[in-house]
């Protein structure tokens, strides 16, 4: 059987520097739209790996095999949009925004925002159902607010990632479990070292921007609020019919159903409730599946809260979706991307430098697959043989791929949870990335406690000391 050609280092080395340079300049210096320049990045990357010596049929492979792994997250964006559409419709982001208005002051909105999605996403095991549900009604609250959609975008997914990191119904979660070979309860219990400081801090920081926004917010928007109740309540009906449509997802998502049939169900249920509570025709409610929810009150934030949602609005989720991951199929299956760190590999020799190479990988990994999982699945193997060599605890493994995975992917403007965000809220990857304190502080924390050796369990259960920086024992070498 051929053996798949191999680059050499110095190759793979300059091509992944000519292609993220190509990205970081498209999006940043020519300022290209994210799809565009995902778009251009997959096809500079076809000619550099048949330069190695593939065929274009096996590198157009590597790009739609990675595609083809994906469907599945796929047909739940576009669920997704069917979602949104008919919860418009049906009023119920109109009366979770309403008692939003009502509860929560402006001074304490991300603060609240960031514990009600990390209680949300706890219980149900899902970054992507938070969002897609609390989200949308906090967006709107956000809004109306007048606090920057950024701001309210990044505490509503520190929230989400927060309580999808920590939550055992969580995919992510069980995957990171899962490729390191821990416990899960053991994996969720060591985690708990780092990501609670880190969201304490978060919750300081939100607090902290909330007492700046808040004041400003309330003074400014005293008039408009209620302008802004008189007119949803003008455009649908509000009350707790049409809060059932969130209330059947959240359930499903807690009974542990699949998302995808989740999500459709409420969305079907928003049709329901837009057709025989709120009066609108079965042929619109399908529209509003399709083509989103157009309200049509005349009162510009109004209309610009309500009007959302349809598959049509994922659209150019999806296709961004598409490219990140044909980019990534490609990195990964042609060998560009293993021969880069190859080295850095052979480099470690203690925990000083485990764990922060652990954390560098996972993040490069979540770059080039777009996806934490896609992260784990590549780095907990290559990687779990060092940490037996160091004699440590595999969990260290698992909870520093998801200090990088799962909390710090979403500042990648690729990365799938970040794609969704935008997509769901209708806030730019650039407007909410500077506000996602979460996913600075989490793998700020795990690095200091690498650093000094705090909370690293040993495979023996001891904690790592300080001594050294927890070198190999003599006579050991780490390899390949």
């Amino acid at each position: 059987m051929k053996a798949n050609p191999q680059p050499t280092f110095t190759y793979a080395l300059v091509s992944m520097m000519v292609l993220f340079a190509l990205l970081v300049t498209g999006i940043v210096v020519l300022e290209l739209n994210l799809q565009l320049t995902m778009f251009i990045g997959l096809m500079a990357a076809i000619p550099i790996a048949m330069k190695i010596g593939f065929s274009y049929s096996e590198v157009e492979g590597f790009a739609f095999d990675m595609i083809r792994k994906a469907l599945g997250v796929i047909m739940i964006l576009i669920a997704v949009g069917t979602l949104i559409g008919t919860w418009a419709a049906a009023g119920t982001i109109s009366t979770l925004t309403s008692i939003g208005l009502q509860i929560i002051h402006p001074t304490y909105f991300l603060v609240t925002a960031l514990i009600l999605c990390s209680i949300v996403s706890m219980a149900t095991g899902t970054s992507w159902g938070t969002i897609g549900s609390v989200g949308i009604a906090l967006i709107g609250v956000s809004e109306a607010f007048g606090i920057p959609a950024g701001m309210a975008a990044g505490a509503i997914i520190s929230g989400a990632v927060f309580g999808d990191k920590l939550s055992p119904l969580s995919d992510s979660t069980n995957m990171a479990a899962a490729v390191s070979r821990v416990d899960l309860i053991a994996h969720v219990r060591h985690m708990l070292w780092t990501t609670v400081p880190a969201l304490v801090g978060t919750a300081v920081l939100f607090t902290i921007v909330g007492f700046m926004q808040g004041t400003a917010g309330a003074a400014a928007g005293a008039g408009q609020l209620e302008t802004i109740r008189s007119g949803i309540a003008a455009e649908l009906q509000t009350g707790w019919v049409a809060l059932l449509p969130i209330a059947i997802v959240i359930t499903l998502l807690i009974m542990q159903k699949p998302a995808l049939p989740a999500i459709f169900v409420g969305a079907l249920a928003g049709l329901a409730v837009a057709v025989f509570y709120q009066g609108f025709s079965f042929t619109e409610g399908i529209g509003f599946m399709w083509g989103g929810y157009v309200s049509r009150t005349g009162i510009a934030i109004v209309d610009e809260l309500l009007t959302t949602g349809g598959i049509v609005s994922m659209l150019n989720t999806v296709v961004l979706f598409l490219f990140a991951l044909g980019f990534g199929g490609i990195l990964t299956h042609s060998g560009l991307l293993g021969t880069v760190l190859r080295p850095l590999f052979r480099k470690v020799d203690s925990v000083r430098k485990l764990i922060p190479a652990t954390l560098a990988v996972t993040f490069v990994n979540c770059g080039v697959g777009a996806s934490g999982n896609f992260a784990y699945a590549v780095t907990g193997p290559a990687m779990a043989p060092m940490y037996e060599r160091l004699n440590l605890d595999r969990a260290n493994l698992s909870r520093t791929m998801e200090d990088a995975g799962a909390v710090s992917g979403v500042i990648i403007p690729w990365h799938i949870t970040a794609v969704f965000a935008a997509g769901t809220l209708g806030v730019g990857q650039f407007e909410f990335i500077p506000f996602l304190f979460l996913s600075y502080l989490s793998p700020l924390v795990a690095l200091i406690y690498g650093l000094t050796g705090f909370a690293i369990k040993k495979a023996d259960g001891e904690e790592e000391g300080d001594e050294g920086g927890g070198g190999l024992p003599a006579g050991s070498a780490v390899s390949d």
